[in-house]
């Protein structure tokens, strides 16, 4: 930024509440102005003598119309050369608008006029600006009084000197209330680039459970039903499970627009899948394909976690609706579990059906009776 900018500080600092503060900062000065100006503008008309009260009215309403200009045109960078070109041309009418008992002491109107000006420029401009404005109209003010009564221009020195304290002190206000601003947007910088970094994290998290869930629910199974002899390696379909395992894996491609079939991915699970399954459902269950895949996906866990710990080879899988919602429920007639005893690394129920379900829109169920099997109830929106 230019140190002697004499326009209005550009509307470009880095955060919304300084932005904010320099809009406060022209209002405040117009207001400022307007009330000033209003109260000496009385005080003109008071003071005038008879036989210049004419010249008084004529000089007062153009510098109402000209406060007018400056409400208007607060924010144009000629702006503030202009109005001090204006107050010095005041300064310098002192002899025929300001009464001679008045123009050395602090009853003189023009000087009133000096001094909210100066304290409102600091709000506009930069500091250098500020100085600069403010010895200009101080300088025009001390040479009007010496046009009006030459030789006093040495006694009004001291009111010329407390213009520029008042001025000082606007601009140490005016500093100060931007510190506070530009600290403010250094914490909501900071908080903002927390939530960010958070949300990363997060979304990290979520990908790094979703490949964890993938791998459960495709590689891994079908490595488990090998390992735990569940299969014997000849059944004509685990090469094809295999293969679309690595599919899976090497792609997951994206269902998130369109409808799919939910009976028809549900049956090519169950037909599939390491224990027999006997499926009851409509013909049909149109449905958004992301909906249908994280039902088909957490169906399979249940399904393999039916060969893994129920002891049976064989279950049942239900579909239906219930009002605006597509129910599905997996149940065995195993051995059943207590859930307060699974370990917390045992990802099937959490990760690969309660998770998948719950980013749909949906919740999942599961109803363990030790002894008396497992039933587990999905349950998402219908559309």
């Amino acid at each position: 930024m230019n140190p002697w900018r004499l326009g209005p500080l550009p509307l470009k600092p880095a955060g919304a509440t300084e932005r904010e503060l320099h809009r406060m900062g022209r209002r405040y000065a117009v207001a400022m102005r307007t009330t000033a100006l209003g109260c000496v503008s009385a005080t003109a008309l008071f003071q005038a003598t008879p036989d210049r009260r004419a010249l008084v009215v004529g000089v007062v309403t153009g510098l109402a119309a000209w406060n007018v200009a400056y409400a208007r045109f607060s924010s144009r960078r000629w702006l503030l050369p202009a109005d001090t070109l204006v107050i010095m041309l005041l300064c310098l009418t002192q002899r025929w608008t300001v009464p001679p008992d008045a123009v050395t002491d602090s009853t003189n109107w023009v000087l009133a006029v000096v001094t909210v000006t100066a304290i409102a420029h600091q709000w506009l401009t930069t500091v250098a600006g500020g100085v600069l404005l403010t010895t200009a109209i101080v300088v025009a003010h001390l040479a009007g009084n010496a046009l009006a009564i030459p030789g006093s221009w040495a006694g009004t020195v001291p009111l010329g000197l407390w213009t520029f304290a008042e001025a000082g002190l606007s601009r140490v206000l005016f500093l100060l209330v931007r510190a506070g601003a530009q600290q403010a947007d250094r914490i909501v910088a900071a908080s903002e680039r927390a939530r960010r970094d958070a949300a990363v994290a997060a979304a990290r998290r979520a990908d790094e459970r979703e490949h964890l869930a993938v791998l459960h629910d495709t590689a891994a199974a079908t490595l488990l039903a090998v390992g735990a002899r569940m299969v014997d390696g000849t059944e004509p379909w685990l090469a094809e499970q295999a293969a679309r395992d690595l599919e899976i894996l090497a792609a997951q491609p994206d269902f998130s627009d369109g409808d799919t079939d939910l009976v028809r991915l549900l049956n090519q699970v169950a037909g599939h899948a390491p224990v027999a399954v006997e499926v009851r459902s409509p013909a049909a269950v149109p449905m958004p394909a992301i909906r249908a895949t994280a039902i088909s996906a957490a169906v399979r866990e249940a399904l393999t976690n039916v060969a893994r710990h129920a002891g049976v080879d064989t279950a049942e899988l239900v579909v239906g609706r219930a009002g605006d919602r597509i129910l599905v429920e997996v149940s065995d007639r195993g051995t059943g579990f207590a859930p307060e005893v699974v370990p917390p690394h045992r990802r099937g129920l959490s990760q690969s059906i309660a998770q998948r379900v719950a980013r749909v829109g949906g919740r999942a169920i599961v109803t363990p009776r030790p002894g008396g099997g497992t039933l587990v109830s999905l349950e998402v929106p219908d559309g």
